[in-house]
């Protein structure tokens, strides 16, 4: 009986930390789960942004959900590494 509590408490302890990411933002794997989330925040930069982008050397493609201000962080960094002249197009 003593197994099964530390089993079951053992994947609840787990469930917790994949739930949220780095930056505190609850994990997103439906659109759904994107509404809701947008429904409970204030800030434009803080809405979930998700699109279905094909994983590099699949045709599967899968949902990548990030903030709006993920997003623009991210746009930002890349062009400073495409100006800079360390990536290619």
């Amino acid at each position: 009986m003593k197994s099964i509590i530390a089993t079951l408490g053992f994947i609840v302890f787990l469930s917790g930390c994949e739930s949220t990411d780095n930056d505190g933002i609850p994990a997103i794997r439906s659109q759904r789960q994107a509404d809701a989330y947008n429904e409970t925040v204030s800030s434009p930069g803080e809405r979930m942004v998700c699109e279905r982008e094909r994983v590099i050397g699949s045709n599967i493609r899968r949902l990548v959900c990030m903030t709006v201000a993920q997003r623009e962080r991210l746009q930002q960094e890349t062009q400073e590494l495409l100006d800079r002249g360390l990536l290619v197009q």
